[in-house]
């Protein structure tokens, strides 16, 4: 039925959504209400993608603002982000593209209703807490979930992060935001991230902290160029492949 989203379960209560190997959504269900976390491209319905595994009442959470987390939110009536990226939200939702595509298939982005650091979604059973992470972009946040320790983080923990986005935040700030995220680290035992295609080990957050951390020091003797769609820039490898930190 669906042809680019491909659902794999990572245990009883959530499921992996596979966006054509170009973006990674999340359905998470308690006994009273079931999460989105990101909506992905939009070229397919993710609420009917959502409806094949629940009928339970569905809210969505987008961890960031950039097209490949929100596109999917015309298929909804409300979906929550942070206020700090709100109006990057609106810029992509405002692109010529998408309007005339949206328009002809008379469908409208979902309103957008405020999450904060500190809010706690209460699933049922299961309540997923929200921690803010300025960075790759200005209100990117994680998702906690104590019962699975696994924390959900967009894009803001991910092997290859983007930084050199011009809506990215200096390096610096983004390091203090990973620092922030110490006196959790404890309670999750693996990861969830924007683009990935299963559970990573938390080990991730000491790798990607530290190389963060190397940027910031200037220690790039290493350091790579990287092609991207806005031109060339520099690539930071740490560990394992693809493992990058991407930086103007």
């Amino acid at each position: 039925m669906f042809e680019r989203v491909k659902m794999k379960r990572i245990n009883d209560h959530i499921w992996l959504m596979n966006d054509n190997d170009e973006a990674t959504g999340y359905l998470v269900t308690g006994t009273e209400k079931a999460l989105v976390i990101d909506t992905m491209n939009g070229y397919e319905n993710v609420r009917q993608i959502a409806e094949t595994v629940t009928k339970l009442p569905l809210m969505v959470v987008n961890t960031h603002g950039h097209p490949d987390h929100i596109y999917g939110n015309i298929y909804f009536e409300e979906a929550y982000l942070h206020p700090d990226d709100m109006a990057l939200a609106r810029e992509f939702f405002e692109e010529p593209m998408f309007r005339e595509a949206i328009e002809k298939a008379n469908l409208k982005p979902a309103a957008f209703r405020p999450i904060q650091a500190g809010d706690v979604v209460d699933l049922g059973g299961i309540g997923l807490e929200v921690y803010l992470v300025p960075g790759h972009t200005p209100g990117g946040i994680c998702l906690l979930d104590r019962r699975d320790r696994i924390l959900f983080t967009g894009d803001s923990m991910i092997e290859q992060t983007w930084m050199q986005l011009p809506e990215s935040l200096p390096m610096e700030v983004f390091l203090h935001s990973l620092d922030a995220l110490k006196g959790i680290r404890g309670e999750y035992d693996f990861i969830l991230t924007g683009h990935g295609r299963g559970l990573e080990d938390a080990s991730l957050y000491e790798a990607h902290k530290n190389a963060v951390q190397e940027v910031c020091e200037g220690k790039n003797e290493r350091d790579i160029p990287y092609e991207w769609f806005g031109g060339v820039c520099k690539a930071h490898p740490y560990g394992r492949e693809p493992r990058r930190i991407v930086y103007r």
